[in-house]
């Protein structure tokens, strides 16, 4: 199960540019692990943005989807996982 946030969120990246923490709703959550990583295009016939979506797992057991737009740079917690 999941839920869609889909909410700008603050990134620490490490030296690949890989997530490594973020902050969201006042708490800390430090990347135990990506996941999983992919390229999205996006519908570029509406000039939606490319963007590159990371599977994380969090040093406090969490589960999440963080997207970052490079076009924007701005990151965005997509989806929480239950």
């Amino acid at each position: 199960m999941s839920r869609i946030i889909n909410q700008p969120v603050d990134v620490a990246t490490d030296p690949d540019g890989r997530p490594a923490a973020f902050r969201f709703a006042g708490m800390r959550e430090r990347v135990r692990a990506v996941l999983d990583a992919w390229v999205e295009t996006g519908r570029w016939w509406e000039q939606e943005s490319e963007l590159i979506a990371y599977r994380v797992a969090t040093e406090s057991g969490g589960l999440f989807e963080l997207n970052f737009i490079p076009r924007e740079r701005r990151w965005m917690l997509y989806k929480a996982y239950d």
